[in-house]
């Protein structure tokens, strides 16, 4: 049943989705490096869930606009990440659900770029693929974020702190609490202007890499054996018209919600609207 309303909560967003979105779509074969679960085939649904895009254009949003004219805004957004797939240590978390509520301010444009700061809320469920073990909580989040944009090329590098707080959830156990601190690092590029037959302007590289040291403080011990996890995240997409491309991920570490170990490569076809 929990399955059934996240898949319909998935497709009428991506439905009701006007703006650009990459990578919306993927499926691929990939090959793990842990476990027994060699080879895997995976289909991700994604909507939102990398931040650095800027939040005056892009995206889906429930609400995204500007607070007078002192660089001041604020913005609504749901983020999906949806990883179905025939092994387990092929991806940390099939699925991942939240809606960040935020404040964003942005410094003055100047020639290097422009820089943000943001502040944002957002209840999140995260749960494996069986959903037996799930985790719910509050994250409040604070980062920096520098943009450049040109016709040739768009880059963005963010960093912060999260904090999280809730629970841990697993089926025939009590509930335990569950805290977790966090600092990450994003990265993401385009680049590699291309037009399509229809006269349609896209770039046919795009680059999304993140590197998470996660501090778990609270949690159940029998998950938890140890305080400290790294996870690192790597996809490269490359375009070949402007809704369909070719991918390539890879992941090493360990995260939400079980921290398994993860080391895997997967190659695919993107889909983009």
């Amino acid at each position: 049943m929990i399955q059934r309303a996240i898949f319909t909560l998935v497709i009428c967003l991506l439905c009701a989705s006007s703006y650009s979105q990459v990578k919306l779509f993927s499926i691929g074969y990939g090959k793990t490096f842990v476990s027994n679960d060699s080879t895997t085939v995976n289909l991700t649904l994604d909507l939102n869930r990398i931040p650095g895009q800027s939040e005056r254009a892009g995206g889906y949003y429930f609400v995204n606009d500007v607070i007078g004219t002192k660089g001041w805004g604020y913005y609504i957004k749901p983020t999906i990440d949806v990883n179905i797939g025939s092994g387990v240590s092929s991806s940390p978390n099939n699925i991942s659900l939240g809606v960040p509520i935020g404040l964003v301010y942005d410094f003055k444009k100047s020639d290097i770029g422009i820089f943000s700061f943001y502040l944002e809320g957002s209840p999140e469920m995260i749960a494996d693929k069986t959903f037996k073990n799930n985790l719910h909580y509050l994250s409040i989040n604070a980062y920096f974020k520098y943009e450049f944009l040109n016709d040739d090329i768009l880059i963005d590098v963010w960093s912060g702190v999260t904090n999280a707080n809730g629970v841990r959830n697993q089926i025939e156990l009590e509930t335990d609490s569950y805290g977790r601190l966090t600092i990450p690092f994003f990265l993401k590029m385009n680049f590699w202007n291309a037009i399509s037959p229809k006269e349609r302007k896209y770039r046919r590289v795009n680059w999304i890499s993140s590197l998470k040291y996660n501090y778990v403080y609270e949690d159940n011990p029998l998950i938890n054996q140890d305080d400290n996890y790294f996870y690192f995240s790597s996809k490269l997409d490359i375009y070949i018209t402007p809704n369909v491309g070719f991918n390539v991920t890879y992941s090493n570490g360990q995260e939400e919600p079980l921290f398994k170990r993860n080391n895997a490569i997967s190659f695919g076809v993107t889909l983009a609207k």
